[in-house]
């Protein structure tokens, strides 16, 4: 194998490296608005219709003509009831006024809209009882976006809070990018894929990693193909790649990326791919590879279990984002809190450390135990502190960036 494979690649150069060499594989297809979340756009989306489509009022009240040059405080009450979906037939004359319900077509001459409980009725006559806010209270015909507006570019995902205004902008259906197929891959002579009982005596453990990145990669909108589970056997992994190459658009797997002799996703793309990135100055996560399979890319995450929660995460949100039609390189919010621990660590490697924002004084604490297997960890914590490469000593108190899982789906 090449020395060159050896070498740790900081993160920063990692992004570099995947930004300038993945690339978006995906066809296109059109799918109706109630399928569309965390679907990538594949071409601009605009306005079919105004919103609001017509003036119509914003609260439940009295409609009025105002007399601008002589304010007074009562107006002549018009019998009946202004409602939405009815078309108003009124025309307000000066210093008349009607009862309307919110939502409802602004009568003609309509100067304002006057909350009921700040008036009192008596015959046929509206009185202010208090001052009523100068806010005229009607909602004007594409005050929110117009017909043929700019909504959402191409190479957005869409997410739930998008569906309002796409709904409301007349698009029923919208254009996206094919999601992208995933074919996900478990190595490990000790991997039990069943979740049930272990014996006593059993050299197996449960394949955790499995489940959890399967959930991931379709809350990012992504389709799994499950290959299942492989034991530790080169030509088993050679032909479980081969024989499912047409099926997928890229292959994630777990276990196998270090430099052992057992570690057969090395040896493999070692010697049969193209390799992007191996080895990555991160903790955890370190033994991560990427590379390009033919014309399939491939990622191996690190078989213990955090330390691929991690990468996955970290690395393989946005890359596989962009390999989806994901016009921007994918970012989590982060936001700064106060470190409520004391850390040193090597410089020279980006850290991540299990965190836990307490809602409470604003302070981050760390899980105590740093193994890459301790499952407990990733439940007992809401997010992770990002420590970079030059980062060396956190004392209590000392700004750290923190990013909560939330901001990953």
């Amino acid at each position: 194998m090449n020395s060159q494979y050896f070498q740790l690649t900081s993160l920063s150069k990692l992004f570099l490296n995947l930004k300038a060499e993945l690339k978006a594989v995906s066809g296109e297809t059109r799918v109706s608005v109630d399928k569309c979340v965390n679907r990538i756009l594949s071409k601009d989306i605009f306005a079919k219709c105004d919103n609001p489509p017509f003036d119509n009022s914003a609260i439940d009240g009295f409609a009025l003509n105002e007399d601008t040059k002589d304010a007074i405080d009562n107006f002549s009450l018009i019998e009946g009831l202004v409602k939405p979906g009815c078309k108003s037939t009124v025309a307000l004359q000066k210093n008349e006024g009607i009862k309307i319900l919110t939502g409802a077509p602004i009568p003609s001459g309509t100067t304002r809209i006057i909350f009921q409980e700040n008036t009192k009725e008596e015959n046929q006559k509206i009185y202010f009882v208090q001052n009523d806010v100068k806010e005229n209270n009607i909602r004007l015909q594409g005050e929110d976006f117009k017909k043929g507006d700019l909504l959402f570019k191409r190479g957005n995902q869409i997410r739930i809070t998008d569906l309002p205004a796409l709904i409301g902008s007349g698009n029923s259906s919208v254009p996206i990018v094919k999601p992208l197929k995933v074919g996900l891959i478990t190595t490990g002579n000790e991997l039990k894929p069943n979740i049930d009982r272990l014996s006593s005596s059993s050299s197996f453990i449960f394949d955790t990693n499995f489940v959890p990145l399967n959930m991931m990669l379709k809350s990012w909108g992504h389709s799994v193909v499950s290959i299942g589970s492989v034991g530790d056997n080169l030509d088993l992994l050679r032909d479980k790649i081969h024989d499912n190459s047409e099926r997928v658009d890229v292959f994630v797997t777990t276990g196998g990326v270090s430099t052992g002799k057992e570690d057969f996703v090395g040896q493999f793309l070692s010697r049969e791919a193209q390799v992007i990135n191996w080895r990555v100055a991160i903790k955890p996560g370190r033994p991560f590879i990427c590379a390009k399979l033919g014309n399939k890319y491939v990622f191996g995450l690190p078989g213990n279990p955090v330390a691929a929660f991690i990468c996955a995460l970290i690395i393989l949100r946005p890359s596989l984002g962009r390999i989806g039609g994901e016009k921007s390189w994918f970012k989590p919010i982060s936001f700064k809190a106060k470190a409520n621990f004391v850390k040193h660590k090597r410089p020279g490697r980006s850290e991540f450390l299990r965190a836990k924002l307490s809602q409470g004084d604003g302070f981050v604490s760390i899980y105590p135990f740093e193994g890459s297997g301790r499952l407990s960890s990733l439940s007992s914590s809401n997010g992770i502190i990002k420590l970079n490469d030059s980062e060396q000593n956190i004392e209590k108190g000392d700004l750290i960036d923190f990013i909560p899982y939330q901001s990953f789906f």
